[in-house]
């Protein structure tokens, strides 16, 4: 078995991050061991949940919902809306 430390377990934090794209964060991650993983996981989700969107990405989300035809679509745009406005969950 070939097993390697996941480069970004051996650099330091500074030296990789305006080095690395996207994939390979991602290429990375499918490296670390599934509990780590998990972890990435759970982080992205609260990001995303936490994040307020940015007026441009407002915006986009306000275009779309304006387009659509289907009230369904319309109602998911309309939460996105006021999710990424707060940065929270609309549930919350």
């Amino acid at each position: 078995m070939n097993f390697s430390l996941p480069r970004l377990a051996l650099e330091p934090a500074f030296a990789y991050i305006s080095k690395m794209t996207s994939v390979e964060i991602i290429e990375e991650i499918k490296r670390l061991p599934r509990a780590e993983q998990d972890r990435v996981i759970d982080f992205v989700r609260q990001a995303g949940v936490i994040r307020p969107l940015t007026p441009d990405e407002l915006g986009q989300l306000a275009k779309e919902m304006a387009e659509t035809k289907d009230p369904a679509e319309a109602d998911r745009l309309q939460s996105e809306i006021i999710r990424g406005f707060y940065g929270g969950r609309v549930d919350a």
